[in-house]
């Protein structure tokens, strides 16, 4: 077994299936990963939400519009900001993430468990890897690839 093309097989079944998870609560998998950011970081900018997002910022931007639409962030930048908007999570946008949350973690946890896997140790196990990861690619980046 490849253990690079699990783990993106794996990626891949999540994502679809927490699409299938969250459209009861009016949301996208990208519209919840962005509200969750945000809920995160209170304030940040659609410039850096698209950072986080690892999107282009029109992407971030349609996204940013579909929230402040459903009033699950609001803009809280100051006069003089210009087109710059600082973006907070409302108090139904925090009520939706954590719903939203829990709905996806419990049942990611019962499908780990249903095969006896310790989803706290799970999760240690991946972080640890992602990080190591992170590491290799930004130590080996300026490396000579051939």
């Amino acid at each position: 077994m490849d253990l690079a093309y699990e783990l993106h097989d794996l990626v891949r079944t999540l994502d679809r299936w927490a699409e299938r998870m969250l459209r009861p609560a009016g949301l996208s998998y990208s519209r919840y990963v962005a509200l969750v950011i945000v809920c995160e970081h209170p304030g940040l900018t659609g410039r850096d939400l698209a950072r986080g997002l690892g999107v282009s910022e029109a992407a971030a931007s349609g996204l940013v519009k579909a929230l402040l639409r459903d009033e699950l962030v609001e803009n809280v930048a100051g006069e003089g900001a210009g087109n710059v908007r600082r973006l907070r999570a409302t108090e139904a946008g925090r009520a939706t993430q954590q719903r939203c949350a829990e709905l996806l973690g419990d049942s990611l946890d019962r499908n780990a468990r249903a095969i006896g896997i310790d989803p706290a140790q799970l999760a240690l196990t991946v972080r640890a890897l992602h990080d190591e990861v992170r590491t290799t690619r930004t130590d080996s980046s300026s490396e000579d690839p051939s």
